[in-house]
């Protein structure tokens, strides 16, 4: 505007007003203008602040930067599980929903792991289950979890749950006459039936490599009577045919027992075991370690397979603290310890860590005790 009116003023069409119009103007432009452009230039930056656009970033793996060192990498790592050496077991509880975290993934648990139990058989999520085949290609074997003690204690509360609803009812009616007594050891067995053959199948149909199976029980020295004899024998079988069945039809798959091997009445079924997992969540020193194996060392238990188990930290509903030794170190790394020192009593065929996913979190190394563990026990492996 300021340049047509000057034009205009030199060809004399406009008269003094319209020049001093033009020189008012000339001044407002002179010092509005900056303000306008940087104006602008603010919708300008605004309008590209507010108009995302998502930036891909990838980071190029070990295996996509170099195929072929990795390649090497993965044949050497298998061929270190399928030689002579300590295992390491691991334990994880597994969700069933979509995973949260790095943590509940099975990708992400140090290679050098020889077994991943899945806790929660029954409710593996798609994820998880998909990352098996990942996981066995490192020469990582995937197991379910078969469990008598959760078993046996989903009973007890179903009996606590009938006594209350019981007592209820008593206190509301008369009583008409006297009920009859329940066979509650019968019951237990049929329900434990179906407990194990709902892990069992859900273990199959998930196509894992073994069974972990779970036992705890109590001192066996504490029946007297035949009838006592022969109903705790009756109980086990429940759970232990149904397992001794399933290696039958999966004779290539395997077995580990874990808990309390000096309790269990039928002890050919270890014949079965490729190894046996001592627990030894409570102890405070090697020592205690050593005298739960010598504890399990019974009859017709096989000394050539223990495992000890221990876990990462966590507080018990009783208040004490597992996980760590008496002297506030770690028990991971105090069994990776207690297996490398030599006896001639037995062997010491590795560790078993429960909880393993709780190890995950470190500012600056993810699984650093787990880590640390194997490389006590392999120091060659990293």
């Amino acid at each position: 505007i300021y340049q047509v009116l000057r034009e205009l003023s030199s060809n004399n069409y406009i008269n003094r007003n319209v020049f001093l119009i033009i020189t008012y103007m000339r001044k407002i432009l002179k010092y509005t203008l900056p303000t306008i452009l940087a104006c602008s230039m603010l919708h300008i930056s605004c309008s590209d602040w507010t108009d995302v656009e998502s930036i891909k970033l990838k980071t190029p793996t070990i295996e996509e930067q170099n195929p072929e060192l990795y390649a090497q990498y993965v044949k050497s790592l298998n061929e270190f599980k399928a030689s002579e050496h300590q295992v390491v077991i691991t334990s994880i509880d597994n969700v069933g929903t979509i995973p949260v975290s790095r943590s509940q993934h099975l990708t992400d648990m140090p290679d050098s792991i020889d077994y991943i139990c899945l806790n929660n058989i029954t409710e593996v999520s798609e994820i998880n289950a998909s990352e098996i085949k990942e996981v066995r290609q490192l020469g990582t074997k995937v197991l379910g979890l078969t469990d008598f003690d959760k078993i046996e204690n989903a009973w007890k509360k179903i009996l606590d749950e009938e006594a209350a609803n019981a007592q209820t009812i008593s206190d509301e009616t008369e009583n008409e006459g006297e009920e009859e007594p329940v066979d509650n050891a019968t019951r237990f067995i049929e329900y434990c039936k179906n407990e194990v053959a709902k892990q069992i199948a859900a273990s199959s149909a998930l196509g894992v490599d073994g069974i972990v199976a779970n036992y705890t029980g109590f001192d066996l020295n504490s029946l007297v009577e035949e009838n006592e004899i022969a109903a705790e024998t009756a109980r086990q079988a429940a759970f232990f045919d149904a397992v001794t069945g399933w290696k039958a039809e999966n004779a290539d798959k395997t077995i580990i027992f874990k808990g309390a091997p000096q309790n269990v009445i039928n002890k050919k079924f270890f014949a079965d075991c490729k190894y046996i997992i001592i627990n030894a969540h409570s102890a405070k020193n090697q020592n205690e370690m050593s005298y739960l194996v010598l504890m399990a060392s019974a009859k017709d238990v096989p000394t050539d397979r223990f495992v000890m188990g221990v876990t990462t930290p966590y507080l018990t509903n009783s208040g004490s603290y597992n996980g760590e030794l008496g002297d506030g170190s770690s028990a991971i790394i105090g069994a990776a310890q207690w297996a490398v020192s030599k006896t001639q009593d037995y062997t010491k065929a590795g560790i078993s860590i429960d909880a393993a996913e709780k190890d995950y979190f470190n500012v600056a190394n993810v699984y650093p005790t787990i880590k640390e563990a194997i490389n006590i026990l392999s120091p060659t492996v990293k």
